[in-house]
């Protein structure tokens, strides 16, 4: 069993990424709607509106999808943090912060939300948990900027193939 994990701020395509490997066929899931259906959180944080984590039974409920035969990609904020002995490749998604803050607006953040976040990026924060976590040889990283989403696909599969995850 593999786990495969896509974190990035948010905007940076964690989630379009992961729609296009379900339509081809992966078993995708998505972390902030497993937390929220499965209450893997300890409360929410109204003034940053995101639930906060339990990782230990967030730990704990993925020791036992990593027990399903197969590939499973975890895509979300807070990916990089799960346990390092179950995920095989962390991918990393950045992007620039000037064309990030247009993704944002055009999601409709708040000011404040945009600018936690593009901060979050010029530091590379989720890089540095990711790199902590499970080690540089455990992550890429993959700029998304000026990428289509099927240009990632394809870099994506040649990763996971040349790392032996799938054929």
């Amino acid at each position: 069993m593999s786990i495969v994990v896509i974190c990035g701020t948010p905007g940076t395509g964690k989630s379009a990424l992961a729609d296009a490997l379900s339509r081809m066929g992966f078993r995708v899931i998505h972390l902030s709607k497993l937390v929220v259906e499965e209450r893997l959180y300890r409360a929410y944080d109204k003034r940053r509106q995101a639930y906060i984590i339990d990782e230990e039974r967030l730990a704990e409920r993925m020791r036992k999808l990593a027990d399903i035969d197969g590939l499973v990609i975890v895509e979300g904020i807070g990916a990089e943090a799960l346990p390092p002995d179950i995920v095989s490749l962390c991918i990393v998604l950045t992007c620039e912060p000037f064309a990030l803050r247009e993704r944002l607006e055009r999601r409709n953040f708040p000011p404040e939300k945009i600018e936690e976040n593009l901060e979050a990026e010029r530091f590379g924060i989720i890089l540095g948990e990711a790199i902590s976590n499970y080690g540089s040889s455990k992550v890429i990283v993959i700029d998304t900027t000026y990428r289509e989403i099927s240009d990632i696909v394809g870099e994506i599969l040649d990763e996971l193939k040349k790392r032996g995850i799938i054929q």
